[in-house]
């Protein structure tokens, strides 16, 4: 009898991430909480997000740009804000397509407020972040893709290269 109550409860949790965690409401959630983990410096639970088939217009793979998340976070050892206003979210084949405007605060190094100051024009144009399911648990979504309209990879610029990281 108890394995019996326990395996219902299991079900209705299931049922009910199921619900949270579908469509076009996955996808949302799996990007604020990416978001939220950069906010907050939480760069292994970002990478976790990443999808192994990750690639983008930089050609960066998963481990590619889960290193330049790091550079780009490592100046921020004290703060680091990023707020998103999301304008889209819609259905692309298999995946969600999640576009919006970021903006970043935070201090930490010397380097911080140059960094800031030096993304405020890209951050005029809006990111796209492309999301899809990866599992059989409602919750696993994954970052397949990154777009930007304008932003460049500094020529030289090696993911993870501390010497470099400055040059992002």
């Amino acid at each position: 009898m108890k394995l019996f109550v326990l395996g219902i409860i299991v079900v209705i949790f299931f049922g009910i991430q199921t619900v949270r965690w579908s469509g076009e409401k996955g996808a949302k959630r799996a990007h604020k909480h990416f978001i939220q983990y950069l906010s907050d410096r939480r760069w292994s639970k970002c990478s976790r997000m990443i999808s192994e088939l990750y690639d983008d217009q930089w050609n960066f793979n998963r481990n590619d740009v889960s290193l330049a998340l790091r550079d780009f976070g490592r100046h921020f050892y004290i703060s680091l804000s990023i707020d998103w206003k999301m304008m889209s979210a819609k259905k692309v084949e298999r995946s969600y397509a999640i576009k919006g405007a970021m903006n970043v605060k935070g201090s930490g190094s010397p380097a911080a407020d140059y960094i800031i100051k030096e993304a405020r024009p890209y951050l005029i144009d809006s990111f796209t972040f492309i999301w899809s399911r990866s599992g059989i648990m409602p919750w696993s979504w994954k970052l397949e893709k990154i777009k930007h309209p304008s932003i460049k990879v500094p020529p030289g610029y090696v993911p993870g290269d501390p010497s470099y990281s400055l040059k992002w």
